[in-house]
């Protein structure tokens, strides 16, 4: 039987590990956190997602999805991890977000709202979705694969990302830390969704 001071102890553990692992000190020099102007990697995620978060992003039951295969043109793409103790403080701004959009004909069928889980499994995943009532997908990156392709970025870092003429995801701006208000956030994406 595990006993509450084991799990206890597992979890500190786990957080520990977490923090060395996103403490910005310890990267390659080599490494570089991705920015504005850049391409956006094509990455591909195990497709574990609900019916509901597929019709979301318009995307068929297949095993594999990446951002080209998802519908819209500007991405409001949230890297976390579901220890990080600042992280939950963004979703009741992206989740009015995504509600406000939603309700957007403008932009209901143009911007769409996901999460990168960096370093989560699937379990931990629909844990935190549960827990804090998160309305829009958030794909398992459990091997950290995407989060090294970011540059590996202390979380949560939020990434918006358009699609040019051709179809490539161009980063058109990053925000470090806690996103201030669902507001400064509406305004952002119209800005970017304008230009």
């Amino acid at each position: 039987m595990i006993t509450p001071c084991a799990v206890r102890v597992a979890t500190s553990i786990g957080v520990v590990f977490l923090c060395i692992l996103f403490c910005p000190k310890i990267y390659s020099s080599e490494v570089r956190l991705i920015r504005q102007d850049a391409i956006f990697p094509n990455l591909t995620f195990r497709n574990t997602l609900s019916g509901t978060e597929r019709a979301y992003l318009k995307i068929s039951h297949k095993k594999l999805i990446s951002l080209n295969d998802i519908s819209g043109n500007l991405f409001i793409i949230e890297v976390f991890n579901t220890y990080c103790t600042s992280c939950p403080r963004n979703i009741a701004a992206l989740n009015s977000v995504y509600s406000e959009i939603d309700n957007d004909p403008q932009l209901k069928d143009e911007v769409r709202i996901i999460s990168i889980a960096a370093g989560n499994n699937l379990n931990e995943v629909k844990s935190y979705k549960k827990e804090y009532k998160v309305l829009y997908p958030i794909l398992a990156d459990p091997a950290f694969t995407a989060h090294k392709a970011l540059g590996q970025p202390r979380v949560p870092y939020t990434i918006f990302v358009k699609k040019n003429a051709k179809g490539k995801g161009i980063v058109v701006s990053t925000h470090q830390g806690v996103i201030e208000s669902s507001d400064s956030l509406m305004q952002s994406i119209r800005d970017y969704f304008i230009k």
